[in-house]
């Protein structure tokens, strides 16, 4: 069986690990509605990430005591959502899905809520059974003696199966007064262009050849091959792979950060558009077309095959096939007169700046909080961890980085986002000693060391 991600959090004198996968979010509790004729375990109807959904008290279900307050763990379930109170979230572990459900007997014996149990670092864990906890009966809103409950026409039960699905990272990208969006598996690099050098007699989309690290790469204006037309300087392009090996830029206004979109919320385009394979919803009613860099140059083939005459595309000229290497996408960022890296697949949004509010000084986890939109996030800055000699290079308006960290949304504070590379895996160098900063590996880029950070260890010990 594959390994499990478990969310593991404090309730009571017991610690209960949650598959992180059915974990929505964890979030403070709000505002609370009780309902009447309900038992103790279904304290009432609260708000939590834009959904109205029950609070359980988790403590009261397994027959345990647990202080008043806590935080919301908000998980799926077949019917819905629930937002378990506990009293804290401690960590994140992996563990061996065969080896753990081994012992179901044995923590079924202990609460029949438990589906598991485990020991790590000399502590014990429990493995909630989401599923079979929806439907306990101490959740059940019961009338009192004498009182009767009129039957309501319920929608048809959900499939027995619930499909869970992970959120796919989407690079939004401004052409035009348009927002549009690629998926960021199609996208090598995210780059800023030196000189383009024009190719006499080349059509208006194709803008020259750049040089990339001393290998020519064919640049195309992304907006032109949309039907659009330039309204900026062409300096911010993605690098892109198409059938066949050959590499391309594609030059787009202004990149303006990444967000993560659920399968579910993609939809078909209902009309072909050149280019563009399907769209989602930003907001309440902005709608982002995803650009597929395939189809994107399909309709321009033969004259882009035409401009590179020793393209491997062309017939019997394909190169010798090489061995597939694994490669990690990396976010570069700046921090003063350094350079680190952040794993893409941690990175749920990027956004181009933000303000933030100073905590109290006896707050040494965090150094302040920010408003990203749809909520407050505390933030930590990477900017007063990292040496420098001009202090008022600081902005107050910094990009902002917002990852998972230990189970709830955080922000990361850098002075400049730079570009995304995919990186090999064997040019990832492990390092032992490292500045206060918690860095994993170097990577050699462009005569550079860039310094990959664990994030998981960028909050301090409270």
């Amino acid at each position: 069986m594959a390994q499990l991600n478990l969310l593991c959090c404090k309730t009571g004198d017991l610690t209960i690990a949650i598959q992180l996968d059915r974990v929505i979010g964890v979030v403070e509790s709000g505002l609370l509605t009780p309902l009447p004729y309900s038992t103790d375990a279904f304290e009432g109807l609260v708000e939590a990430i834009g959904q109205v959904m029950p609070r359980i008290n988790l403590a009261h279900l397994l027959d345990i005591q647990q202080p008043e307050g806590g935080i919301l763990v908000v998980v799926m379930d077949k019917g819905g959502s629930l937002a378990l109170r506990v009293q804290q979230v401690t960590s994140m572990v992996t563990v061996d899905g065969e080896q753990v459900l081994a012992n179901a007997a044995r923590a079924r014996a202990r609460h029949a809520l438990f589906m598991a149990d485990f020991e790590q670092n000399d502590q014990t864990y429990y493995l909630l059974d989401i599923d079979r906890l929806a439907t306990a009966d101490s959740l059940r809103v019961l009338p009192p003696d004498g009182e009767v409950m009129l039957a309501e026409a319920l929608p048809p039960p959900p499939p027995e199966e619930l499909i869970l699905t992970s959120q796919v990272p989407f690079l939004l990208v401004e052409i035009g007064t348009e927002t549009y969006a690629f998926e960021s598996t199609e996208v090598e690099e995210l780059h800023v262009s030196g000189p383009i050098r024009a190719m006499p007699g080349a059509p208006e989309w194709l803008l020259g050849l750049m040089d990339l690290r001393g290998k020519p790469v064919l640049a195309l204006s992304t907006g032109l091959l949309l039907g659009r037309s330039h309204t900026r300087p062409q300096d911010v392009c993605l690098l892109t792979q198409l059938e066949g090996g050959m590499q391309v830029a594609l030059f787009v206004d202004r990149a303006l950060g990444l967000e993560r979109f659920s399968p579910e919320l993609i939809h078909s385009m209902a009309q072909a558009m050149a280019g563009v394979r399907s769209y989602f919803v930003l907001g309440e009613d902005k709608i982002v077309g995803i650009i597929s860099p395939q189809k994107l140059v399909e309709q321009i083939r033969t004259q882009l095959l035409n401009a590179t005459p020793a393209d491997p595309w062309i017939a019997g000229n394909n190169p010798p096939a090489q061995e597939v290497q694994q490669q990690h996408q990396l976010l570069t960022v700046r921090v003063g007169e350094e350079l680190f890296g952040l794993t893409l697949e941690r990175i749920e949004r990027i956004l181009a700046s933000v303000r933030l509010t100073p905590l109290p000084s006896t707050a040494v986890q965090f150094d302040g909080m920010a408003d990203v939109g749809d909520g407050v996030i505390p933030v930590i800055d990477l900017r007063k961890q990292v040496p420098r000699q001009d202090v008022t290079d600081i902005s107050a308006h910094p990009p902002c980085i917002l990852t998972m960290l230990e189970g709830a949304m955080a922000g990361i504070l850098v002075d400049q986002v730079l570009s995304i590379r995919n990186v090999p895996a064997d040019r990832f160098e492990p390092v032992k000693d490292a500045s206060k900063l918690p860095i994993s590996h170097v990577v050699p880029l462009e005569g550079r060391l860039v310094s990959v950070l664990t994030i998981d260890r960028l909050l301090p010990a409270a």
